[in-house]
This record gives structure tokens, C-alpha cells and sequence, in this order.
């Protein structure tokens, strides 16, 4: 499979690589993966660890999703192996801050990697999508659906790029093409770790979550290997939440806890 994936250095792009190589590997095929990061040394890294585990052919292309020549990154795979299968469109970044202190410039940068970059980069690809009827995975949010503080600017480019999935997987299905997202919830990545070294702050958060863990950057993996496979041919427009049943809680949240003292048996 001929698979573009983006923020591949590490964490969530990293393990997203790792499973479709392996599992390429598996079938017997071999590995074809452009990878983009602007952590250029990881992404080597990344690259000479597939090459030697799965003899996977990989190209690197090292740039920030904003300033990276999309139109070069789909040329690089339609020239190397004349055609391309799948897009899984994962990198972005969060900035801290509250609305009333955003800067104009930040957000406007927040809203050209989480949104803009990923329209352009599906675009780009998309006659090579179609010819070879082939999937779009954007990575989203648990945080699309729900404000997050204190970073007040990730959660609307998160929604954004959800509808921008919806949309475009309305508009492309005609032409054979899937497009479906993954919605992370809590998980250990590189830039999540310092928060889950205070064990007492882990520790709440996975009591929140049903599963109680966190969630680890292999769970979001699989998630996208399933959307990218053959048994989801009939899954579009679906934001795939993978966040260990955190999405629906808010109903037995500690603000409901007051009930319990006022309920009668009858009641129940």
C-alpha cells in the first residue's frame, strides 16, 4: 500500500507507520511510506527502523505542514511508485491560551497546520486518490467536540478539520474515495509525557476514563490501519473515537454524584 503519513517522527505518526508497514509486511507486500515531519533527524530514525524491520521503501520529506510544498509530497510518491492508496493526515500541534490572550498570529498558525495544510495536502493527492480508488484518515479530536482549556484555539481548528472531513467525504465518496478521521482522547504521546509524569494527575485521569488507562499512540494505530483496510469499504464520513469510552461520561461525572443522595428506591 502507497500511504502518505504526516507528523510521522513520532508518537501517534510514528506507531501509525509502524502498524502499516508491519502489516504490509505481513501480507507479503512491501512497505511504500512517504513520511513528513519537521523533526528531521526522528524522522530518519523512523525511516532506517522500518527499512531494516519491514524492508519497507520509504521517502522523507522534513518541513513544517505549512510551509512543506504539498504538491511536492504527492509528486514524490506518483513519481517513486506511480500512485498512491492512502493519505493519513495526522500532523498538527496545540498552543496554550485563552481566547481573550490569543495572538492573531498564533491562531492564524494554528488554524494553517490543523486545517489549512491538512485541505491542501487532500487536495493535492486527490487525483492520485481517485485513479487508485483510495482512503483519507485525518487525525482529529476528542477535543473537536469539546472545549478544551487551556487550549482555547486547538479545540475550533479541531472541529474544523472534522467537518472538513465530513465534507470532503461527501464530495469524494462518488469518486471512489473513503475519508474518515480518528478522535483521540488522553494519550501518552512525547508531548503529553510531562503532564503524565505527576502520577496523581495519571491517576485522575484514569479513573475519568471507563477503560481506566490512558491511552497509547499504538491504540490510535490500529484505529487508522482498520479505516485505511478493506473491511471499512463501506465506512464513510466517520470520526472513529478512540479514547477508551471517555466520550461518554459527562452523565456519571462527579457533578452527578449529588443525585445518588436525593434518589428514593422507587426512584431507581
Amino acid at each position: 500500500m502507497r500511504t502518505i503519513v504526516t507528523g510521522a517522527a513520532r508518537g501517534i505518526g510514528r506507531a501509525i507507520a509502524e502498524r502499516l508497514a508491519h502489516d504490509a509486511h505481513q501480507r507479503g507486500e512491501t512497505p511504500r511510506l512517504v513520511l513528513v515531519d519537521q523533526l528531521g533527524d526522528e524522522l530518519a530514525t523512523v525511516a532506517a527502523h522500518l527499512q531494516t524491520h519491514f524492508n519497507a521503501e520509504v521517502q522523507v520529506i522534513t518541513g513544517q505542514m505549512a510551509n512543506v510544498q504539498l504538491p511536492t509530497v504527492v509528486a514524490e510518491a506518483a513519481a517513486q511508485w506511480g500512485g498512491l492508496d492512502g493519505l493519513v493526515s495526522n500532523a498538527g500541534y496545540a498552543q496554550p491560551g485563552d481566547l481573550v490572550s490569543f495572538e492573531l498570529a498564533d491562531w492564524d498558525q494554528m488554524f494553517a497546520v490543523n486545517v489549512r495544510a491538512h485541505w491542501l495536502l487532500a487536495k493535492a493527492c486527490f487525483p492520485l486518490l481517485q485513479k487508485a480508488q483510495g482512503k483519507v484518515v485525518f487525525t482529529t479530536s476528542i477535543s473537536a467536540s469539546n472545549p478544551t482549556t487551556p487550549l482555547a484555539a486547538y479545540s475550533p481548528c479541531k472541529a474544523a478539520l472534522l467537518m472538513l472531513m465530513r465534507q470532503l467525504s461527501v464530495e469524494w465518496a462518488p469518486h471512489g474515495i473513503r475519508v474518515n478521521s480518528v478522535s483521540p482522547g488522553m494519550t501518552l504521546t512525547p508531548g503529553t509525557a510531562p503532564v503524565y509524569q505527576d502520577t496523581s494527575v495519571r491517576a485522575q485521569r484514569e479513573a475519568r476514563i471507563p477503560a481506566r488507562r490512558i491511552g497509547m499512540p499504538e491504540d490510535i494505530a490500529g484505529a487508522v490501519a482498520f479505516l485505511l483496510g478493506p473491511d471499512a469499504d463501506y465506512v464513510h464520513g466517520v470520526e472513529l473515537m478512540v479514547d477508551g469510552g471517555l466520550q461518554h461520561t459527562v452523565m456519571v461525572s462527579p457533578v452527578m454524584d449529588g443525585w445518588r443522595a436525593v434518589q428514593r428506591p422507587s426512584d431507581r
